[in-house]
């Protein structure tokens, strides 16, 4: 201990980096007048810094001669804690980089939730195309419904989302494109060797399809204004069920495109001829939402995007059928599990 009761080493804690910057700059520039200089202070301001440090570590750090080729001499102390401060120095501008990069990145990062199918034909694309850019990034938020896509945006993890259209009048949405719906029967099937079904053959079968929705109950009432009977329907979430079903012969799927693994050799895809209400997929996002900077910067970006990888898919499940890419959708595919009200969209 010394006089004033305080040990030296809980006085060093009082250091502060502006003593260490002073010191280092004094130092690298050899003179108080050049560190001034540098540091955008007075020289009598320097030299009142540099006598705060000496005070705290009790110890002469510089030792001045007047006259001399080189006026400033570091002493063994000066010379010891030159490398630490210059470490520490170091270190805090690490800190700094990574706090920054890391807030910009946070920045840059939109939330977009998505349902299985457009999460796998969309935000492949769109992550390419904005990390080629290196402006934005997106975080995808999974949901397997609708319904979890839009608790998803009212609790704000998610800031926006693909949805199927139409959704609750509290999102604003924005058209991305459409999805047709196809016929999926077993590669075994008589029906199998045709390029399009029509509805007379669909006369009698099993007809499987996605967990029912105000889109898929739209396509239930077409199919039953054309005389087929809906009641043989059978729905469910997991489109791999879907298209197992399919392959073992148990039914004929009526689906979106989207959802078709059309890698799966034990079915064959094919077009219908009668008129199905396709399936409109948007951009949403809350209406009453401000959306940040990153997120408008992204709807800019990603609509016209969007729509061209959405436009590609469909041709590719119609144009190359079992040659295209394997991709996997296992479970349900954007239909809400509550009512909305009516088909909401974005103004301006």
């Amino acid at each position: 201990m010394n006089g004033s009761g305080i040990e030296g080493n809980e006085r060093w804690a009082g250091l502060e980096i502006r003593l260490l910057t002073a010191f280092v700059a004094v130092v690298e520039h050899g003179s108080f007048t050049g560190a001034a200089r540098a540091l955008g202070y007075t020289q009598s301001g320097v030299s009142q810094q540099i006598a705060t440090l000496e005070r705290i570590v009790e110890r002469r750090l510089l030792t001045r001669r007047y006259g001399g080729r080189r006026p400033l001499e570091l002493t063994h102390s000066g010379k010891t804690l030159l490398e630490h401060f210059r470490a520490v120095l170091r270190q805090l501008d690490r800190a700094y980089v990574e706090v920054v990069d890391h807030e910009q990145a946070a920045a840059n990062a939109v939330k977009v939730g998505a349902f299985s199918s457009a999460a796998v034909h969309l935000l492949p694309g769109l992550r390419r195309e904005l990390k080629r850019q290196g402006s934005l990034s997106i975080e995808l938020v999974e949901a397997q419904t609708g319904y979890e896509l839009f608790a998803h945006l009212d609790a704000g993890t998610a800031e926006m989302g693909f949805a199927v259209l139409p959704v609750p009048e509290r999102f604003a949405a924005e058209r991305v494109g459409t999805d047709p719906y196809v016929a999926v029967v077993s590669a075994n099937s008589r029906l199998a060797a045709n390029r399009q079904l029509t509805l007379d053959e669909l006369q009698g079968e099993t007809l499987l399809g996605i967990t029912r929705c105000e889109q898929e109950d739209a396509v239930a009432a077409q199919l039953e204004g054309y005389g087929l009977d809906t009641s043989r329907l059978e729905r469910y979430d997991d489109n791999r069920l879907i298209q197992s079903f399919v392959a073992s012969g148990s039914g004929v799927a009526i689906v979106p495109s989207l959802i078709v693994d059309t890698n799966d050799h034990a079915i064959t895809v094919l077009q219908i001829t009668a008129e199905l209400p396709p399936r409109t997929i948007a951009l949403i996002y809350p209406r009453d939402a401000q959306l940040s900077p990153a997120a408008r910067e992204l709807k800019r970006l990603a609509l016209p995007l969007s729509a061209a990888l959405l436009q590609r898919a469909v041709a590719a499940v119609d144009a190359r059928g079992g040659d295209t890419a394997r991709t996997t959708r296992p479970h349900g595919d954007g239909c809400a599990r509550e009512t909305p009200r009516v088909i909401s969209s974005a103004t301006g």
